[in-house]
This record gives C-alpha cells, structure tokens and sequence, in this order.
C-alpha cells in the first residue's frame, strides 16, 4: 500500500485524488487530505510521498510537525511557486520534485496552447520502481483537464510520473 499525503484546500484535494486513481491502475494508494484541521492527527502516519500543493497554508505552529512528516517520506512534491519561502527542513533521503511555472522547477510547463501543454522534465528523477525518468517534453491534451489550473495539472502528472510503471 503506498500513502500519499496531499497538503491542499479541499477542492484541490478532491481533483488531484480523482485524477490520480482514474490514471492509475494496478496500485494500492491510499490518498489522505492533509489540512491545519488534521495535521495533528497525521502526524504518526508514515507517508511515502507528501504533496505540497499551492493555496494551503502553513501556519508557523504546523511547521515542526510538517518537517517531521517530511522526513520520514520517500518523495516530497512541491509547488515551489507557493511554498519558496516555506521553512521546512528536509532530511537528505527525501527525493524532493519541484513542480510549477518558474523555470527551476524539475516539472514545468514549456509551452500552452489553446488545447495542448507542453510539460518539461528539467532534471532525471526515479520513480516508486527505482527506474530512470529521463528529462523531456511530453504533450498533454488539455481538453481532459477543463476547469483545472495549470498547477494542480503539474501537481497530478509529477505524481503519475512518480507511482505509474509505464511512464506514459
């Protein structure tokens, strides 16, 4: 069973979970909201990747407690547009993949047109499996992601990059 931790509103929460689980087969997630609401509660469970996604804010209090949840995952997924100035310390075994629209993230956009993005993979990651993710650019059609911002997209594919076995 592999945990994932997403740090996100509710709404951004419910479109990651969905996206993810329909383009997903084959594997055990167990997909939990983490929220200033539950954070404490969350805090024993072992995740094997955390999600730092944009418009859910950390409160200073909640840091040493998010620091502590890092630290104990494999992967930490984070929108470097939102969280730059966050103060979490990570420990050196987390692989740590930046998404967003800023050109030092691992995981950015190249180009949008009307119906098709361009992501680009600025740096080799490995997946869940140990096998090389090579830099690239793949297309996405948009037309499957009508209401969902560029972010939460980049959000879904870094984690479909992450636990999908074919890499397609």
């Amino acid at each position: 069973m592999h945990f994932i931790g997403i740090f996100a509103n509710h709404s951004e929460f419910e479109i990651i979970k969905q996206n993810i689980m329909k383009r997903i087969k084959g594997k055990k997630l167990e997909i939990l909201n983490i929220n200033s609401k539950n954070i404490e509660n969350m805090k024993n469970i072992v995740f094997e990747t955390i999600v730092l996604c944009g418009k859910a804010n950390i409160k200073d209090i909640y840091n040493n407690i998010l620091t502590k949840i890092c630290n104990h995952c494999k992967y930490i997924i984070m929108n470097t547009d939102s969280y730059n100035d966050t103060k979490i310390v990570f420990n050196t075994k987390v692989n740590c993949i930046t998404y967003g629209l800023n050109q030092k993230s691992t995981i950015t956009i190249s180009s949008v047109q009307e119906e098709k993005a361009i992501l680009y993979i600025q740096r080799n990651i490995k997946n869940i499996e140990e096998k090389e993710i090579e830099m690239g650019e793949f297309s996405i059609n948009l037309e499957d992601y009508k209401q969902i911002s560029i972010e939460t997209i980049l959000a879904i594919f870094t984690i479909f990059l992450i636990y999908n076995s074919k890499n397609d």
